[in-house]
Parts: structure tokens; C-alpha cells; sequence
């Protein structure tokens, strides 16, 4: 097994050799527009766009994400398929100098086979319920001092900001696995009340500190719980260049200020703390290098210690330089007192391999098919390797 599975990671990896960084709906949309087009049409719309900006202060950005995802091998479910869609509508209105809102309307369809096959890597990080419409983030950001300082407050998604890595961030553009879009040694919460401040001294050095609703759920306004559970997170990084390379290199510290159960069944605990890094870097301009590793308290949270690394490849075909290809690595290693819980069939890690070709069809559209390997799916020694195939349809503008 382990050799069929080298074969196949092999033979993806060599394929397209031979034949974004801001991951909003506006930050994506932006993107495209900053790339070079031959399509009068969308240079005309793009055109538009700024004209509304400029007039208006407003601007839009809309996106339909549609992954469908099949179960090649998996202790259960083997040949079964499952879809996970989402439409995305948001907004930014310009205030005063400096200040804009930021409104996000979303419409989920489906858990995909993460219903079928439990992770805790996840196969789609996209993955949610059946809700025809809700506000996941409705927020308010003000720039200060030439915007070396950024305040930001309402409802909002504290991952937008921290853990952050240029070739591993978005589940709409890049990997599809949770485990490497986020690091699962930090327990984020869902979209809901917080706030955060931003200093950056120098253009290559910044401070954060943020906090947010622990118990947040997306699809809810959160006031209940925002003052009852409390998540802070700070961030350092710096963003040293090597010639024309950039590289970006952050350290994270948390607490979670959340009554929670102890794995032991000795009580409860209340404050938890734990620490991540998060890098990318250029190694040439179009191979990027990204790792990140976090630890966690093993007393409440299942993964002790994580990792994962990997490499982005810009151009894979030439000629096709809106396209990228790239391979990752997520490993989640359980803690002792999870092990000792539920030693007859827990094993002591859970990995997730992923590999997928961004192809940029238009200005609009962008093709994904990915592969992705779960070793000990939801860190069950007794399970079976899985194996899904999939393929994403991007719809942004």
C-alpha cells in the first residue's frame, strides 16, 4: 500500500512538470484583476468596477465555490461521491479616511465526505450545513498612522489574520484540507464577535493581538456566548528578503479562556495556552516553501503537537502563468492522556497528503483536481488508508 501510494503521489508531482495570498472574496477578485487579460470584456468590467469604487466608495466581490469529491478506498463508503457548495456574496463600503465595513453573505450546501469518512484533517474545509443564508462576518476596520496601526471589530473570522501563509491559507484556491489551510494544534473559533489590533513598525515587521467569541458559531450572532468564552491569540512576524525572495516567518501564542472537560475525566480546566510558527518561503520565484508546527495542551485537546509543510509551483506548464501546482504534508499527533482514553483503537497519529493543479480557465473561472491520502482517518489504527479524488470549480469576480 505504502508503495502504490508513493507512485501516485510521484506521478502527480513529475505529471505538471512535464505537460494567491489574500483569500477573500474581494482579496480573490482583486487578484484576478491585478493579473493581465486579452479579454476586452473583463478589462471592461474590471473598468466598471473601479469606476463604482471611486464614485461610490463600494466594493463588491462575489464567488461560487463547488467541490465534488469520490471515495477511491476508505474502510466504508468506497465508491460513494459527495458535493460541497457555496455562494459568497461581500461587500466593503468606505466610511471616513481609513475606515470601511465589510459585509459577507453566504449560502451552504452540503458536508461532502467528511460526513462519510471522519478526519480530523479534514477532506473539504469548506464543508458545512444546509443553510439557505446567514452573515458569517459583518465587521468594522479602521487604518491609522499611514495604516501602521489596524484596528478591526464586529463579527469576524480571527484565522483571517493569524496563522497566516502565502502557499497554504485558502480552501477556495488552494489545498482542500483543513489541516493545510489552518494548523490544528490552534482551535480557532467559528466566525463570531471579536476584535483585533495590528502595528506594523516597518514593512517588514508586525505585531497582532486578537480576541474572539471561543464558542462562536458561524451561522449565529454570537451574543450569548461572547462574553462567557474568550479566545486571545498573538502574532510576531517578519517578512525579510533574500535578494528578490520574500519570505514570511510568524510566532503565535494562545489562550483559550473556555471551561472545557479534561480527556482524563478528572475535572474540568479552564485556561488553556499552546504555540505555533507559521513560514513560507520563496526559494525561486516560482517554487514557495511553507511549514508550520503547534503544540497544544494534551490535558483537553486531542492533537498534542502538529506539522505540515509542502511546496507551490508557479508556471508548472509553460506558458500557463496564472496556473500553479502543489504538494502538502499534515501530520496530527495525539496526546498521551487521548491515547490512554481510548487505547484500544486510537493510533498515535493521523496524516493527510494532498496534492492538486490550480488551472486558470478564464478571468472568471478556476479548475482544481486534487488528490488526497488519510492515513489512520480520525487517528483509528484499525481504519484503512483513504483515498478521494476530487475536483473544484471556482467561479470569482
Amino acid at each position: 500500500m505504502k508503495r502504490t501510494v508513493f507512485c501516485l503521489l510521484a506521478c502527480l508531482f513529475i505529471l505538471p512538470l512535464l505537460t494567491e495570498a489574500a483569500f477573500t472574496p474581494i482579496e480573490i477578485a482583486e487578484e484576478k484583476e491585478a493579473a493581465p487579460s486579452s479579454e476586452a470584456w473583463f478589462n471592461n468590467f474590471t473598468k466598471s468596477r473601479e469606476d463604482i469604487i471611486e464614485k461610490y466608495g463600494t466594493e463588491f466581490a462575489v464567488l461560487f465555490n463547488y467541490t465534488q469529491q469520490g471515495i477511491i478506498r476508505a474502510s466504508e463508503n468506497k465508491g460513494k461521491s459527495r458535493g460541497v457548495g457555496y455562494l459568497s456574496l461581500e461587500i466593503e463600503q468606505k466610511l471616513w479616511p481609513g475606515a470601511a465595513v465589510f459585509i459577507e453573505l453566504d449560502s451552504d450546501n452540503g458536508m461532502g465526505v467528511d460526513k462519510l469518512i471522519p478526519t480530523y484533517s479534514q477532506f473539504n474545509n469548506n464543508y458545512g450545513e444546509r443553510i439557505p443564508i446567514y452573515i458569517p462576518e459583518f465587521y468594522l476596520e479602521q487604518n491609522l498612522f499611514s495604516g501602521r496601526v489596524s484596528i478591526a471589530a464586529g463579527k469576524l473570522d480571527i484565522s483571517d489574520w493569524f496563522d497566516a501563509n502565502v502557499a497554504a491559507e485558502s480552501a477556495d484556491t488552494q489545498f482542500l484540507s483543513s489541516a493545510l489551510v489552518n494548523n490544528l494544534a490552534i482551535p480557532f473559533p467559528s466566525k463570531g464577535l471579536g476584535g483585533l489590533v495590528v502595528f506594523m513598525p516597518y514593512e517588514w515587521v508586525y505585531f497582532q493581538s486578537g480576541a474572539g467569541t471561543a464558542r462562536a458559531a458561524s451561522t449565529k450572532t454570537g451574543l450569548s456566548d461572547g462574553f462567557n468564552s474568550v479566545f486571545f491569540i498573538n502574532e510576531a512576524g517578519l517578512s525579510p528578503k533574500i535578494g528578490e525572495l520574500k519570505g514570511n516567518y510568524r510566532v503565535i501564542f494562545y489562550l483559550n479562556h473556555e471551561k472545557m472537560e479534561r480527556l482524563d475525566g478528572e475535572g474540568e480546566k479552564k485556561d488553556t495556552l499552546g504555540y505555533a510558527v507559521s513560514f513560507d518561503q520563496e526559494i525561486t520565484k516560482r517554487i514557495t516553501l511553507f511549514f508550520r508546527y503547534g503544540n497544544a495542551d494534551e490535558k483537553i485537546w486531542d492533537i498534542k503537537h502538529f506539522w505540515s509543510f509542502g511546496a507551490q509551483l508557479l508556471e508548472p506548464i509553460p506558458g500557463r502563468k496564472l496556473d500553479y501546482f502543489s504538494v502538502g504534508v499534515a501530520r496530527s499527533i495525539m496526546g498521551d492522556d487521548f491515547r490512554s482514553a481510548n487505547e484500544e483503537t486510537t493510533s498515535s497519529t493521523e496524516t493527510m497528503y494532498e496534492v492538486y493543479y490550480s488551472y486558470n480557465l478564464n478571468p472568471l473561472i478556476t479548475l482544481s483536481p486534487s488528490l488526497q491520502v488519510v492515513t489512520h482517518p480520525n487517528a483509528d489504527r484499525t481504519a484503512k488508508t483513504a483515498i478521494v479524488l476530487g475536483f473544484r470549480f471556482l467561479l470569482s469576480f
